[in-house]
């Protein structure tokens, strides 16, 4: 921890933002095959907690008046909201895009466009965040703006919160624990849920992280990180056991607590993995991580759709198994799809370092103004 922010937590957003990134690559590769691969979705989870705690870390004081609630969800709106409707709108000219190319050729063989998950009245939900209100059935547009969607509406229970229940402990515990038993009692998927459970989903994951502060706050757990790489070794290992056996079933669950015990042990942490986590690089990809979760779809999307109509102008099988968003390609070989997986990385990484400067950036300085008397400044937003 340096002054007032976890650097080994930005660190730890730039991984998992590059995770589910390769998590949602459309080129075949080995690791597809693995049992545990699925539940690379669980990383939104970690978003979830790490954006508990660190809200709670920022905030958890400095919510007193009704006043101090309005400048918090002024800034939380103006923190997501701008490259999510910039990144809605290029989507939205993407698919325009197609509606005149199907037009001219309608044999082109792609998906029909401004239907199903591309409609116009899921596109009007998601300019209002409401999108993962169970509206549609399923994602819409920008897949994984789901959750952003729903860590919206949590920043607003998080501020009901600290200024009707005065912060207490109790009311975070019955909010994580009636989001966890939502999703337990009513998600045919358990904790993948996205669309339809998708904000007790937030709810359990995100007091989980305000919990995991608090309780942070009243005890000494940081002399926890006094063993260093042990520590920080034996917690991946459990988590990492965790997660290449857990699945759709009772033990994703468990997502929440996992990552918060990643949470303890890192906030803190004084071993050569938090030293990794402290390294530039992946510094770097902590402060671009939010532009890497939303930009990556985008290239996604249109590769799929250049693809298919490069499938169909020429006759070529790129197409290896799915269709849609579902579609994997394959360009021959293990070896060239591992060159094509590298360079759409390289591209999401240098796109979403142009997006945190000139859209982010511009309006983390413009929106509403925070009062530095009334607490730390706090770290930025750990994305899903």
């Amino acid at each position: 921890m340096t002054a007032n922010r976890y650097d080994t937590l930005d660190g730890w957003r730039g991984l998992a933002a590059l995770a589910i990134t390769f998590y949602h690559l459309p080129v075949a590769h080995p690791f597809r095959d693995l049992a545990g691969w699925k539940n690379l979705e669980f990383f939104v989870d970690f978003f979830f907690v790490l954006s508990g705690f660190v809200i709670c870390h920022a905030w958890g004081k400095r919510l007193v008046t009704a006043r101090d609630g309005w400048s918090f969800m002024q800034r939380r709106f103006w923190r997501v909201w701008p490259l999510h409707i910039i990144i809605l709108g290029a989507f939205f000219l993407l698919e325009a895009a197609k509606w005149v190319a199907l037009q001219k050729a309608s044999g082109l063989g792609a998906d029909p466009a401004f239907t199903g998950p591309t409609s116009l009245p899921a596109l009007l939900s998601n300019i209002l965040m409401l999108q993962s209100l169970n509206l549609h059935g399923t994602t819409t547009w920008n897949g994984p703006a789901w959750s952003i969607s729903v860590e919206f509406w949590t920043y607003l229970v998080f501020a009901a919160v600290m200024l009707f229940a005065k912060g207490r402990l109790a009311a975070m515990v019955l909010i994580a624990l009636g989001g966890a038993a939502m999703v337990a009692l009513f998600s045919p998927i358990w904790l993948f849920a996205t669309h339809d459970f998708g904000l007790p989903r937030a709810l359990y994951g995100f007091f989980a992280g305000a919990i995991t502060y608090r309780l942070m706050s009243h005890w000494r757990v940081g002399a926890l990180a006094t063993p260093g790489l042990a520590l920080e070794i034996g917690v991946l290992a459990i988590a990492g056991l965790w997660m290449a056996m857990t699945g759709k079933n009772a033990s994703s669950m468990l997502a929440p607590l996992v990552f918060a015990a990643i949470v303890v042990v890192f906030s803190h942490g004084t071993g050569a993995v938090s030293r990794f986590l402290r390294s530039k690089p992946v510094q770097a990809l902590g402060l671009w991580s939010y532009s890497i979760y939303l930009v990556h779809t985008l290239i996604f999307f249109g590769l799929r759709f250049a693809l298919v109509t490069l499938e169909k102008v020429t006759g070529w099988k790129l197409t290896l198994s799915g269709d849609g968003s579902s579609r994997v390609f394959t360009f021959g070989s293990d070896l060239a799809n591992a060159g094509v997986i590298l360079a759409l990385l390289g591209l999401t990484v240098a796109i979403s370092a142009f997006t945190y400067r000139f859209i982010e950036k511009p309006f983390m300085v413009s929106g509403p103004a925070e009062n530095p008397s009334k607490g730390p400044a706090g770290v930025a937003i750990a994305l899903r």
